[in-house]
């Protein structure tokens, strides 16, 4: 468990009980009016300490939680949010990069002396940082392949023939079987029974919406595209093995039972698995520093009061 929680605390860093004594708590700061409290900022740097090795504590959880505090208050003006299934899904995301299911994960956050609550904060808010980002900058980013071509210069692969691969862009259609919240694990086993039933019954994306229409509690999302080199190397090996009109087996996610039905698969002319890593680093880059000019701005426009 350790162990895990290690790997977690990396991760963040390339990056992010009953509680007695918040009935003792008192404002220490105002961000634009909203407040933050002492419990706040003791909770975030017990969480800090542990993530940075003792690094960090209480000093820096006040900053962080201000610029959270705006980051929340920027999303909520432009209408941005995050569902309890998005965070929850999250969570596990980072549970399963632990190795870890979402009770283990949990489990292990109190054994540091983390409250998972305080977790899930510092997730919702920087998911909700980056869709607040993603929407303002979308248009501003753009990678030209002079930029992909200099960042290549010199890191000629390892493996000659993989200049020669191709990438793979996917149309995706994400069918849920939802299990409702606490329910057991027979009902989870019954869903995946049907959603099992469902692949070996799978006429295309075509008739998805009016296949699913017959079972009770499925929902069929919109269709997305999604590049290889987005998808989470578990799922990108399994949507290798598929045709169009294939269909993955059954995950658990947040809302239930989850497959991905393989709507389109276009092989992308001229790239490589090194031009696209390269292409997102680029595009990584230039977004944070587009958002931390944002924060900045934000921040000096902010009446921050300390108390």
């Amino acid at each position: 468990m350790a162990a895990a929680l290690a790997a977690l605390a990396m991760m963040l860093m390339a990056l992010p009980l009953a509680i007695p004594a918040f009935a003792q708590s008192t404002i220490k700061v105002l961000v634009n009016d909203e407040p933050i409290t002492s419990y706040d900022i003791k909770e975030r740097g017990k969480m800090l300490r542990v993530f940075t090795g003792g690094k960090q504590g209480e000093k820096q959880a006040v900053d962080q939680l201000i610029e959270e505090r705006l980051m929340l208050q920027e999303a909520k003006r432009r209408n941005v949010d995050v569902t309890d299934a998005e965070l929850d899904e999250e969570v596990n995301n980072r549970a399963r990069a632990a190795k870890l299911t979402g009770a283990q994960f949990t489990q292990a956050l109190r054994q540091a002396g983390v409250d998972p609550q305080t977790f899930k904060d510092f997730l919702r808010a920087n998911l909700a940082w980056q869709e607040v980002v993603r929407a303002r900058f979308r248009a501003t980013i753009k990678v030209t392949e002079q930029d992909v071509t200099a960042a290549l210069t010199g890191q000629a692969p390892a493996d000659p023939a993989a200049e020669a691969q191709t990438v793979f862009e996917y149309r995706l259609q994400q069918i849920i079987f939802i299990v409702p919240a606490g329910a057991g694990a027979g009902a989870e086993t019954a869903r995946r029974n049907e959603a099992n039933a469902f692949r070996e019954a799978f006429q295309g994306c075509d008739q998805s919406l009016a296949q699913a229409a017959g079972i009770p509690g499925v929902v069929v999302k919109p269709q997305v595209r999604r590049e290889e080199g987005q998808l989470a190397p578990a799922l990108k090996e399994a949507l290798a093995q598929l045709e169009v009109g294939g269909i993955t087996e059954p995950e658990k996610v947040a809302e239930g039972m989850q497959v991905l039905a393989v709507c389109a698969k276009t092989a992308i002319a001229g790239q490589t698995e090194a031009t696209v890593e390269a292409r997102e680093e680029l595009s990584t880059e230039r977004g944070q520093l587009l958002a931390r000019r944002y924060l900045r701005d934000l921040r000096a426009d902010a009446v921050v009061e300390y108390r």
